[in-house]
Order: C-alpha cells, then structure tokens, then sequence
C-alpha cells in the first residue's frame, strides 16, 4: 500500500496537499482506517520529533481531513501553514493510515519548496 509520491509546495503559502490512497491488495479493506497523519520533516532521517518537523493528523480537522472513504480508496487533505514553508530548502513527508493504534505508510516522498 505504500507508494513513492514527490511532492512541490511554495515558500510562505498556506498549502492544501490533496491526498489518495488506494488499496494494493484486494482484500484490504481501507473503510477500517480511523486516522490518518501526516509528518513532513527537515530530511529523511530526521526524527518525526526533530526540529522543525510539522505533525498534523485528522484528530484536528483544522489540520487534515478525510474527505471521503470506501474500502477501496480513501480522499483527504491536509492543510500546511505557511509557517511551515518560510524557508525554501526541500524536506521528506510522509502519511500514515491507523487502525487504532497500529498504522501503515501509505505514502511518502520528497518534498521541493519553491523558493520565491
């Protein structure tokens, strides 16, 4: 289920990250998922803790949502201050689907800031 996924934001913008996840095994069954987080970091090998890492998760709908979800395929966006994108170097993100309090990486790459 975990999928290779560059993505591009720009400096100092409040961004909306639109997020799919699809199941790669039939008999998954993605309507179990109660969560979903997002963790974008410096690089990486960064901690998820390490400064200036940007948690957000869908217990905080100001932060990320689930917009729809069927067994197959689960829509969401997650809202990325501007704060977070003052400085124009590239970082690593990644989401997670829990099922309580186990999850899976579902997606993940590197992430480019423009810098304008």
């Amino acid at each position: 289920m975990s999928a290779l996924v560059p993505i591009t934001l720009h400096q100092g913008n409040a961004e909306t990250v639109s997020i799919t996840i699809t199941r790669s095994d039939p008999t998954d069954d993605l309507t179990l998922i109660t969560s979903l987080r997002l963790v974008l970091k410096p690089d990486r090998c960064a901690s998820d803790t390490a400064s200036p890492a940007l948690v957000l998760t869908t217990s905080n709908p100001a932060q990320m949502i689930i917009v729809s979800q069927a067994a197959a395929v689960i829509t969401a966006e997650a809202y990325i201050p501007g704060s977070a994108l003052t400085d124009p170097y590239d970082r690593w993100w990644r989401v997670d689907a829990y099922i309580g309090s186990m999850y899976r990486t579902v997606l993940y790459g590197p992430v480019t800031v423009i810098d304008l």
